[in-house]
């Protein structure tokens, strides 16, 4: 006595077999495609959180040292005027 679904089996095997590998292939890759986009969005992240940090500090040195330059400049005006431009005797006239 056989089955029908034997016969039908017989018959598609081979096409449910070569379907069951390509779609367990393709999810494989997905994986893996997967895995690496994190990885990479990790790194990004990570990266730019540094750089982030590092223009951070960059930027408030910067401030620093302009602000310090003008006390600097402030005080060399008041000590010595002829050093901007004027003299010391003379008021200013426009």
């Amino acid at each position: 006595m056989t089955f029908p679904w034997i016969d039908i089996l017989k018959e598609v095997g081979p096409f449910v077999a070569i379907l069951i590998f390509f779609i367990w292939r393709d999810w494989k890759r997905e994986q893996r495609l997967t895995e690496q986009v994190e990885a990479l969005a990790a790194y990004q992240r990570d990266t730019l959180e540094n750089l982030v940090e590092k223009t951070i500090s960059a930027l408030t040195q910067g401030s620093e040292c302009i602000k310090w330059i003008g006390r600097v400049l402030e005080h060399l005006v008041r000590v010595c005027p002829r050093m901007v431009g004027r003299d010391c005797d003379k008021p200013d006239t426009l």
